[in-house]
């Protein structure tokens, strides 16, 4: 194989073995899906991470259930993001701002009455349908050069472009950048938040390799990806989100361009950072976990205590996958999404359960498969009278609170 970005030869970092698509829940255990192979390549040339074995759209996304949950977390995520980009006059009250992979359009929505206008695009049905009807205009298309055409013809030339943790997910990079750059003038920003290669490396966040996740993005790969777009990075701001963020702020090369000092200062924390002995370290550290949870696991269903996860995550499927976990060992998964509520996870055939189910009979344990809102579980499961589960946290170790 080769480098989807700069076409070098890549070798192989890690091999999760086979899995459903993540985020394709089974309306029955007796539901038949494919599982494809979860391998990760790395390319020492351009620095990218890259999954090697991409899906085809609608193999992803025909029977796609992800909605962006409504997260105490997430709002104040919202509001750090909408305060630098303002802070930053990378926003404005002028601005007309389009984004990629909207979802259901919660942070636009979040944004819109400051800003002029706002435009999402998404290839979810479904999903394009609930932002609708909640207000957020959105186009249910896959963005890319076509896309944006029609685009251009219909609401004319954003300000500011969003793809917030979506730009992985297309096997294809180059497609979506010629989009951005027939859309943007050249005074216009492209702003790309996403999982941030060195925070899953040194925080063993292997759940994080699941198929939709194409790309694993460092300041390194970003740079040689947008140059060969004529574009570049003009700001970073880091994010704890979702177990480590990264936002990237960029846009067509010019002269007058104000280049932040951020970019330079975390360009030189990750090159001393992003090693090939962390590399090395997280792959030792991948086998590390799946071993002492599959232990804990079968040590405390031997002795008759009861285990739920929490969070029908990409990430959770990932995990349980890894390691082998099914509805022989964890009796059901607890979830607040309505939509995923009575269906199955993929392959362990976990039944997703609401938490007002899990409130009249709760477990001994939760693990917690949507770590990144743990505290946020642990505050609610306590606020509903609960004090005695205890939560199992495999990442970025495995322990128990």
């Amino acid at each position: 194989m080769t480098c989807r970005i700069c076409s070098a030869d890549v070798s192989v970092l890690l091999d999760l073995g086979t899995s459903p698509p993540a985020n394709s829940l089974k309306k029955s255990p007796e539901q038949v899906q494919d599982s494809y192979p979860l391998v990760l390549e790395i390319c020492d040339n351009c620095g990218n991470v890259q999954l090697r074995d991409c899906l085809d759209e609608e193999a992803l996304y025909k029977d796609y259930f992800y909605v962006t949950p409504s997260s105490t977390l997430l709002s104040r995520h919202y509001d750090f993001l909408q305060s630098f980009l303002f802070k930053n006059n990378y926003l404005t009250s002028h601005s007309f701002a389009l984004e990629i992979g909207s979802n259901v359009g919660l942070f636009l929505d979040h944004i819109k009455p400051n800003v002029a206008k706002v435009v999402g695009i998404d290839p979810a049905q479904e999903i394009s349908e609930l932002a609708n009807q909640k207000g957020i205009e959105t186009v249910c298309d896959f963005f890319n050069e076509a896309s944006s055409v029609k685009l251009k013809d219909q609401f004319g030339n954003p300000n500011i472009i969003l793809a917030r943790h979506c730009f992985a997910h297309n096997c294809d990079p180059h497609r979506m950048l010629k989009g951005v750059t027939h859309l943007l003038d050249d005074s216009g920003l492209f702003v790309i938040e996403n999982a941030y290669l060195l925070n899953t490396i040194e925080n063993n966040e292997f759940d994080q390799i699941y198929h939709e996740h194409m790309f694993y993005y460092s300041i390194r790969s970003m740079k040689a990806l947008l140059a060969i777009h004529n574009m570049h990075l003009v700001d970073i701001i880091m994010s704890p989100i979702h177990g480590g963020s990264i936002v990237f702020v960029a846009k067509k090369v010019s002269a007058e361009d104000k280049i932040s000092s951020a970019v330079g200062k975390y360009t030189l924390q990750e090159d001393l950072l992003l090693t090939p002995s962390a590399f090395k370290h997280f792959v030792e550290n991948t086998w590390r976990i799946k071993d002492t949870l599959g232990r804990l696991i079968k040590g405390l269903r031997d002795g008759g205590w009861t285990i739920y996860t929490y969070g029908a995550t990409a990430k959770g499927n990932t995990l349980l996958n890894f390691i082998g976990l099914t509805d022989k060992e964890i009796k059901y998964c607890v979830d607040s999404t309505p939509m995923k509520q009575g269906k199955y996870l993929p392959k362990s055939n976990i039944k997703v359960i609401s938490e007002e189910e899990s409130q009249e009979n709760p477990p001994d344990y939760f693990l917690l498969t949507a770590w990144n809102y743990r505290d946020e579980i642990v505050n609610k499961v306590r606020q509903s009278g609960n004090y005695t589960s205890q939560f199992i946290v495999p990442i970025p170790f495995v322990h128990i609170l």
